[in-house]
């Protein structure tokens, strides 16, 4: 499968413009301008794709990518199947880093447009409009800020990524990138723990996939070691909606699940509460989920079962997550109080 490596700007998470995770580095667009087209590189979409951007602008010419060089022909208008290692200045200064990457990716020669018909909320509040490559939700992985400067650092030099945004990695001829660009073939295969190229002995094992798990982690520990503040919050605003949209709801003992509710119609729902940002959300439904099952077993629980998140859960596959496994989904949204969506 062919490899390509594609320098961006230093972002916490791209999942879109934030003052609090503005892009550092990258160049000078974005240090005028604050933003940047990567900003929307792991924003899940509703077609079930990321869509990912790295610069080719170059003066007044728009460069196109060379397709060619990772096998196919130079009348074709894109490539399939491509692995796109991603890679950023750490906080916005050398080293680069790798920060994620997606597999089996579609990566086009051309710039392309939305021309309008934005994939997701955030790209049209943004006004993002083109991109460089795409691939499905479940094949993009980012790494967390606190793992990437101890993970996959490259070095700068002949015969290693250069002033272009992408680097055909594979062509190079020094040994040592060699060595470097074969253990990440190796490290997204899941052949090898760490990478054998180590210029400053920072790295720690971690397996292809490993960021996913160790998101994970992260989210258990962060939302849920402590009920936090924004849980609370977030429990009083959905029981709230329920008394308005429902006023003869009641509100039975629970177990160890968030609440419960009986809208007086026979529907009775157990729900678990999880305060989320973009980039969480689908840890949120995975934890939420294996809860209810546990709490569902163990009560011999008949009725409904519910997950009330923070943020608009977006993606396709994030939803397909909770829906196809007979879970509902809820967040709150300014018109209607809270978007309540059930599995058909």
């Amino acid at each position: 499968m062919p490899l390509l490596f594609c320098n961006i700007s230093w972002m916490k998470h791209y999942a879109g413009r934030d003052p609090r995770d503005p892009p550092k580095g990258g160049g000078g667009f974005p240090r005028k301008q604050g933003y940047c087209g990567e900003e929307l590189n792991f924003v899940p979409c509703d077609d079930g794709y990321v869509y990912g951007h790295f610069e080719t602008i170059k003066g007044e010419i728009d460069r196109k990518v060379a397709i060619e060089k990772l096998g196919v022909s130079r009348t074709d208008d894109y490539v399939d199947d491509v692995d796109i290692v991603w890679t950023a200045p750490v906080e916005g200064n050398d080293p680069r880093c790798v920060i994620g990457w997606y597999r089996h990716a579609r990566l086009y020669r051309k710039r392309q447009f939305f021309n309008g018909v934005y994939p997701s909320e955030q790209h049209e509040r943004d006004e993002m409009d083109n991109f460089r490559c795409r691939t499905r939700i479940e094949n993009a992985y980012l790494l967390d800020p606190k793992d990437r400067e101890s993970a996959l650092m490259l070095d700068r030099g002949p015969g290693w990524s250069g002033q272009a945004s992408w680097w055909y990695a594979e062509d190079t001829e020094d040994p040592e990138a060699r060595r470097f660009v074969r253990s990440i073939r190796e490290l997204l295969d899941g052949r090898q723990e760490t990478p054998a190229h180590n210029p400053n002995k920072r790295r720690s094992k971690k397996r292809a996939g490993a960021a996913t798990a160790e998101g994970y982690r992260r989210y258990v520990r962060a939302h849920e070691a402590v009920i936090s503040p924004r849980h609370n919050d977030l429990h009083k605003r959905f029981e709230s909606y329920l008394r308005k949209r429902h006023p003869s709801v009641t509100f039975p003992a629970t177990f160890c699940d968030d609440l419960r509710y009986d809208d007086g119609r026979g529907g009775v729902v157990m729900v678990e509460i999880k305060p989320t940002e973009a980039a969480t959300v689908r840890y949120a439904i995975r934890t939420a989920m294996g809860q209810l099952l546990d709490y569902e077993q163990h009560q011999q629980w008949t009725g409904r079962k519910l997950i009330v998140v923070e943020t608009p859960v977006t993606g396709a596959d994030d939803r397909a997550l909770a829906l196809g496994n007979g879970f509902g989904l809820a967040w709150p949204e300014e018109d209607l109080g809270f978007q309540v969506i059930w599995p058909t």
